[in-house]
């Protein structure tokens, strides 16, 4: 599991947390704990940190394609945000606990929710001394331009889909309002208001990340380019083949110093090269591993005592969003029958050359999962999966499905007359809405064109740019759309489903999905959250509000030299990733003849 840092509770003027070692332990005047403060030679430190060898190792990870890009205040994609967030930079708060509010301290030492303004209000205080990469002083105004910049209203859309659809306004103040005295430090402390009731508003706060404000508002794209922030890491080589950062040795909070000197990231596109290269020593790490490609591999001698593998499934989904509220497919039946039609074998096999895992809603429910590398020991090329990897299903499964799906609009009375389905109020079409764009999109409306049509269903496109199909959409001006959710494992859902979000563009209202929805967000520890997102799951299923396509099902293989792997939106969490200096490394030189033969039998 995660480790972290404990949250301190008061029970005066709100909600606050505090920097702490152990719950409860609250911090003193100056910011900081008497727990955490370190009284050793700095000078011994780094004797010390230079003779350890974990430092002086790197932990390399094999990505099928590098990021290129790490502005924190603008879209990042999955890999560089698991960059951005674990080493790079970090917000007022970050995510973490497992109990509310779900965050723990990160730039920010104090942070107080104004209760007596139904949670619309939250006052953070700024310590002074964090420094960033480039060895400056953090400052207010940096706080002040970083979360300002998703106050823009040019930033509306990305403020929404980040939970944040109601942040109205930051600015510096000396204290929560009606603090004592001793609380207040005039001009190091910034409130950050809400327009409305925000539960999870520190918890939203996380995807702030506070970013130089001189270097950002000189070149944004610059600064996309060469990073700086104030987390554990620094990024020293962004190239074609590698990005490598380094430990940030002057990095404010002593725990979450990495245990590791380097990370490096290797660009490997061709599966199989990664494979030869995690056996060969030369990487730790081997991510995003297609299922279906590696049973043979996985099975050969000797890989269970060197590798371990998860099923992962990051919180990602292509799917189809069915406007609910108006139109032919409004009609919960006829909904369903046009979901029982889409081709799912089809997009596995020739869109996506994988099997996705099952899924009936944009909710994350599934933990990694360990692949038992025993059970693979012989597996033959052609041989039925095991050991917890996925199959590709079977075409025949989308013929059976479509047929049932034509003789249940032959009961709704969509009969078909000269090819299409029709009654005396006119057509049955299926507009679709998306972008146009050429690659995976395109791939998919073309399958779902084809299977809808083959059962007498036009299927016209309506693409433009999402800026104006969202315009469309929250006017309710759509029949369906295609769409990539991407999130959190821990997403709220509220904006999207409930019948008051901000962003409910399926225009759905059910009672049973709001009361979920809200307790989601009135959830106090883990086991209730989790309770929540079944609920939301099941009943965004049964409504049948989307249609998921796909949700990617990868391998994560790594050796059993790295320590304990943690994980974080079924992503590996990169600034606790180390070597163990106890684990057997198959590689050395002098490793012995015994040692040597199993990696040889190993081999192709």
């Amino acid at each position: 599991m995660m480790r972290r840092r404990a949250i301190g509770w008061l029970a005066a003027g709100g909600l606050v947390f505090a920097c702490s070692s152990e719950p409860g332990e609250l911090a003193d005047a100056a910011g900081e704990t008497i727990a955490e403060r370190d009284e050793s030679d700095p000078d011994e430190r780094a004797r010390a940190e230079a003779a350890d060898p974990a430092l002086n190792e790197a932990v390399v990870i094999g990505l099928p394609q590098l990021p290129r890009k790490f502005d924190p205040l603008d879209d990042l994609e999955p890999w560089a945000q698991r960059i951005a967030d674990d080493l790079v930079f970090e917000g007022l708060v970050r995510r973490g606990g497992e109990r509310y509010p779900w965050v723990e301290p990160a730039i920010a030492d104090r942070c107080e929710v104004d209760r007596e303004y139904a949670v619309a209000t939250v006052y953070c205080h700024i310590p002074t001394g964090i420094l960033f990469h480039d060895g400056s002083e953090l400052t207010i105004d940096d706080v002040v331009y970083s979360l300002g910049h998703w106050v823009d209203p040019r930033r509306g859309w990305i403020r929404q889909r980040h939970g944040l659809a109601n942040l109205q306004k930051v600015e510096i103040v000396d204290g929560p309002r009606g603090a004592a005295a001793s609380e207040r430090d005039p001009g190091r402390w910034v409130q950050i208001d809400f327009d409305k009731r925000e539960p999870l508003a520190l918890e939203s706060l996380t995807a702030v990340k506070i970013v130089p404000h001189a270097l950002h508002r000189a070149s944004p794209a610059r600064f996309a380019l060469q990073p700086i922030g104030t987390g554990p890491m620094k990024l020293t080589t962004i190239g074609q083949d590698r990005i490598v950062a380094e430990r940030f040795a002057e990095h404010h909070d002593e725990a979450r110093r990495t245990t590791t000197g380097k990370v490096v990231l290797r660009a490997i596109a061709d599966g199989a090269q990664g494979l030869t290269a995690l056996r060969r020593g030369e990487i730790h790490l081997l991510v995003e591993v297609a299922p279906i490609h590696i049973p043979v591999e996985l099975g050969k001698p000797g890989m269970a005592s060197r590798f371990q593998a998860w099923l992962v499934s990051p919180p990602e989904w292509d799917m189809l969003l069915w406007n609910v509220a108006a139109g032919s497919q409004a009609d919960l039946p006829l909904r369903r029958a046009l979901h029982d039609a889409l081709p799912f074998s089809a997009l596995a096999r020739s869109v996506y050359g994988a099997p996705g895992l099952a899924s009936e809603a944009p909710v994350d429910l599934h933990d990694p999962t360990p692949i038992d590398l025993d059970e693979l020991a012989d597996i033959k090329a052609g041989e039925p999966v095991r050991g917890g990897l996925l199959a590709l299903p079977s075409l025949d499964d989308d013929a059976r499905a479509l047929a049932g799906a034509a003789r249940t609009l032959d009961e709704l009375d969509w009969p078909i007359e000269r090819g299409l389905r029709q009654r005396s109020t006119g057509q049955l079409r299926m507009t679709l809405t998306w972008d146009g764009q050429t690659g995976r999109g395109r791939s998919v409306f073309e399958q779902i064109e084809t299977a809808w049509h083959s059962i007498g269903i036009p299927v016209p496109q309506a693409s433009a740019s999402w800026t104006f199909l969202i315009s469309l959409m929250r006017k309710g001006d759509f029949r369906v759309a295609l769409v990539h959710f991407a999130g959190h494992g821990d997403e709220d859902l509220y904006p999207l489903f409930h019948s008051r979000g901000a962003t409910n563009l399926a225009g759905v209202d059910d009672d049973q999905l709001d009361t979920a929805l809200s307790d989601y967000r009135a959830a106090r520890d883990r086991a209730a959250r989790d309770a929540a997102k079944q609920r939301i799951a099941a009943r965004l299923a049964e409504l049948r509000v989307v249609s998921i396509l796909h949700a990617p099902a990868q391998v994560l293989l790594a050796t059993r030299r790295l320590g304990d792997i943690e994980f974080i939106d079924d992503m590996p969490r990169l600034d606790v990733l180390h070597l163990s200096p106890d684990a057997i490394d198959w590689h050395r030189d002098d490793a012995g003849a015994g040692r040597a033969g199993l990696e040889a039998a190993a081999q192709d």
